[in-house]
């Protein structure tokens, strides 16, 4: 029965975003209380490619119909993907992170949670320090400078409005962390997904259906509690806009706990000080996620280490002096996300090679 974990475990770290081995197998254990024997072995079939219930059948010399049966389950528990093919369903392998266990908030539980804990802390952090990262910073809006040209996958706003439906459910790495009796103070819902199909949330127990208006609400009052947007590290194809904190976020946690600076991309922009409104009253101290801003003490004012800078706003928004300001990098230090999944996969593919 293990053999079968092992196997799909390989599988998954076949994946750019990886799945690495541990010397305790905890990533076995963590597959075994989500996956049946019979269902390892299924997804073991299974690629980022889509295919068919028959294709799949056909390579596991098995019915078609309990093959299906079996697939969609499996997509009901958030283990794979389904997507519409021609004329009928098609299945997908998806990556442990991002991918099924952002789909377990309905299952997840305190051995769960220590599962993933072990394993994280073991392991998978790791997966943290290649570029291009799973996830990149989107700054708060309203605290980029209205006069220059901002490119579209840096306003959270374009993914909101162009959406047809939208939703917001629990942010399971709180969830998680409260499990293992290490919960922050943030609120946990507060994870948004949006889709191109018009009520594509209505009918889902994990997701509760919002409006758009109600996604919008949920961004500002996110960045007033001080959590960091951050979506897929792409520019088109994104569904989903997380707002993180570095007590929780499994991938934030890389930077304030195993000093991985890459495991977040980057925004645009990076922080500003005017030494002449600055009143060091220590506000943005509190407010930055990445311990980017002291207090000079020679000066009495606000300073930024650029290197933990990742451009979010959080301390622009809470600046009652107006001391500091996004400033837009020169082109030069600017790196756009890989512009879709496919090409971020060959990146990240050819830096996993490079380790």
């Amino acid at each position: 029965m293990q053999d079968i974990y092992k196997q799909l475990a390989h599988a998954l770290d076949g994946i750019p975003n990886g799945f690495p081995e541990t010397e305790s197998g905890v990533e076995l254990k963590l597959l075994a209380k989500l996956f049946t024997p019979e269902e390892a072995a299924l997804a073991c079939q299974l690629t980022l490619e889509p295919q068919s219930s028959k294709a799949i059948a056909q390579k596991t010399v098995q019915d078609e119909q309990e093959t299906f049966t079996m697939l969609k389950n499996m997509t009901k528990k958030g283990l794979i993907e389904a997507e519409r093919g021609e004329g009928s369903l098609a299945f997908k392998l998806m990556p442990f992170i991002v991918g099924f266990y952002e789909r377990q908030n309905a299952r997840i539980d305190e051995e769960f949670a220590l599962l993933f804990e072990a394993y994280y802390r073991e392991a998978f952090h790791k997966m943290m320090s290649l570029k291009p990262s799973v996830h990149r910073v989107i700054p708060i809006e309203k605290t980029i400078p209205l006069n220059i040209e901002v490119m579209p996958y840096e306003r959270a706003s374009t993914y909101i409005e162009n959406a047809q439906s939208w939703g917001v459910l629990p942010c399971i790495c709180r969830v998680q962390k409260r499990l293992i009796g290490q919960g922050c103070k943030h609120s946990e819902e507060n994870c948004l997904v949006f889709s191109q199909i018009p009520k594509a949330f209505d009918r889902t127990d994990a997701i509760r259906a919002i409006s758009k208006e109600e996604a919008l609400g949920i961004l500002v009052d996110a960045g007033k509690e001080g959590l960091v947007h951050s979506t897929g590290n792409v520019q088109k194809g994104v569904t989903y806009i997380c707002n993180c904190c570095t007590c929780s976020c499994g991938v934030l946690r890389g930077i304030a706990e195993f000093g991985e600076l890459n495991a977040v991309g980057r925004s645009d922009f990076y922080v500003s000080v005017d030494e002449s409104l600055c009143t060091a009253c220590g506000v943005c101290i509190d407010r930055c996620q990445f311990k980017a801003l002291e207090i000079h003490e020679d000066k009495n004012i606000c300073s930024v280490n650029l290197v933990r800078c990742y451009g979010c706003g959080l301390c622009v928004s809470a600046c009652a002096s107006g001391a500091l300001s996004l400033v837009q990098k020169p082109n030069v230090e600017i790196e756009p996300p890989p512009v879709t999944e496919a090409e971020w996969r060959e990146k990240r593919a050819n830096a996993r090679t490079e380790m």
